[in-house]
């Protein structure tokens, strides 16, 4: 990469930077300008346009690549050593960390706004998360942390139904214990572990 090319990469990782932390305060996307944007990343309105076309562009660019961080990460954990219960506690640990920081407003906020955004998050999902989960599942069956008798299609079903239940808890109630508890419930059920 020549000068050039590498000044103009650190502009627009700049831009998408500020992008994010003006919709850590503001979360709506919609409320964010171009002048804000282009005040925070130092740069002026017009390279914002060159660089991105318009602000839903640079919107849905920077919301996209932090999905993908957000993937990669996730997958780089869920490849560690470690059990079943431990990778799911992770996860729902991710997920109500993102609902109480308001980072899952966001992006709900805008897949409803931009078509193309969502479209891109269900190929995502489709083609990463699903396999990711899937793969997840299969290791702890073989390794007896999941009984094996269960299906792929119902494991999903039970953890798809978990996921739309924590998201409908408001973030103010999220605390360590109840995510202890949501953990605990989720693997032995009412009745407790057994053994």
């Amino acid at each position: 990469m020549n000068g050039f090319a590498r000044r103009t990469e650190q502009k627009k990782q700049a831009i998408k930077q500020a992008v994010l932390e003006l919709l850590q305060k503001i979360r709506d996307p919609r409320e964010v300008t171009i002048q804000e944007i282009a005040k925070q990343a130092h740069v002026s309105p017009v390279t914002i346009y060159n660089y991105f076309g318009s602000k839903e562009n640079l919107i849905r660019e920077t919301l996209l690549d932090d999905v993908v961080r957000q993937v990669d990460e996730y997958e780089a954990f869920l490849k560690q050593a470690g059990s079943f219960e431990e990778k799911v506690k992770h996860t729902i640990f991710q997920e109500v960390k993102l609902f109480k920081e308001g980072w899952a407003d966001v992006m709900l906020r805008w897949m409803q706004e931009d078509e193309e955004f969502r479209r891109s998050i269900e190929l995502l999902n489709e083609t990463r998360v699903l396999p990711l989960v899937v793969d997840m599942i299969r290791e702890a069956q073989k390794k007896g942390e999941v009984d094996p008798r269960l299906s792929i299609e119902a494991l999903l079903l039970y953890l798809n139904g978990w996921r739309e239940l924590s998201e409908k808890i408001p973030a103010s109630l999220y605390n360590e214990r109840l995510v202890e508890d949501m953990v605990r419930l989720f693997f032995y059920g009412m009745k407790g572990e057994t053994r």
